[in-house]
């Protein structure tokens, strides 16, 4: 009697995949949280179905071979371990190189932080998926024959030790977006390899950035005629002129924001490891546990 109900629900606990011990699950084991816990290995127990997960923060020194099964992954964060080089790490660890391909299985991927390695290159190969790529920190000098247009805001204010840059032959976009680089430019701190010549909008292709005014760029920025115009701290960094929006990523309220009433599933494709901690995880199970037991009565 016990050995056939226990063969009759073996199939089910497989199903229901629960929530490794120690770690912190949500949206049925979409985003799966286990970091601090010491863990010298991948809990067994991680649902194949999980699209987002951290074991950050833990003592792993080999996890090869360990995330075939997961299909479906689409964030991993391995920072913070004991890994010394590709798959065995990705943020703050010691990688210096990234054989091509090697995360061409990954083909649901979509964001992958790498940042504060000791990388000297651009990955080869990339998933196709990927539409988040973290390489600050690293030791990349060359970023030619791409397709960058423009360079976010503070993208190298902490590189204090750079000296030479080369971002030739890219599909640069002269527009307001451009701004940030082309005062980083005109700091005089850095050389680059050879100009970065605009190739939109129409009227300014060909011409070579520092070579122009901020009103050639951006027209709607207030006193923008001078060239030299830069507007420095009096600690001699830049300050940026931006525009930003009000748009604000729904997912950073996640962890927040939630109300008592909303039903744990209606949550779960909005979880991503970048908007939420640890911690909060877990006061959001508590308070999705809440909703749950309040939606029953």
């Amino acid at each position: 009697m016990w050995t056939l109900l226990l063969l009759w629900l073996c199939p089910l606990v497989s199903l229901m995949s629960p929530c490794p011990t120690g770690c912190c699950c949500l949206g049925a084991g979409s985003l799966v949280l286990c970091e601090s816990l010491g863990l010298r290995s991948l809990p067994r127990s991680v649902p194949l179905r999980t699209s987002a997960l951290s074991v950050a923060r833990n003592q792993l020194c080999n996890v090869d071979h360990q995330f075939l099964a997961f299909s479906g992954l689409q964030e991993l964060s391995l920072g913070h371990n004991l890994l010394s080089r590709f798959p065995r790490g990705l943020p703050y660890n010691h990688i210096r190189a990234i054989q091509p391909g090697a995360l061409q299985a990954l083909s649901k991927l979509r964001v992958l932080t790498l940042k504060g390695n000791k990388l000297t290159s651009v990955p080869g190969r990339l998933p196709t998926s990927l539409a988040r790529l973290d390489l600050s920190e690293n030791c990349i000098s060359a970023l030619d024959l791409n397709r960058l247009r423009s360079v976010p805001g503070s993208a190298f204010d902490s590189l204090a030790r750079l000296r030479s840059l080369d971002l030739a032959n890219n599909l640069w976009a002269c527009r307001c977006d451009i701004l940030y680089l082309y005062r980083w430019l005109l700091s005089g701190g850095v050389r680059t390899a050879a100009d970065i010549v605009c190739t939109e909008p129409t009227h300014l292709a060909h011409h070579v950035l520092v070579n122009l005014t901020v009103l050639d760029i951006c027209p709607r920025v207030p006193g923008s005629s001078d060239r030299q115009n830069l507007d420095l701290t009096s600690e001699g960094k830049l300050v940026i002129l931006e525009n930003k929006t009000e748009f604000e990523n729904p997912l950073k309220q996640t962890s927040e924001v939630t109300n008592v009433g909303v039903h744990p599933h209606m949550l779960a494709d909005y979880y991503a490891l970048g908007n939420i901690t640890f911690e909060g995880c877990f006061s959001l199970t508590k308070t999705q546990s809440a909703g749950s037991n309040l939606l029953k009565n």
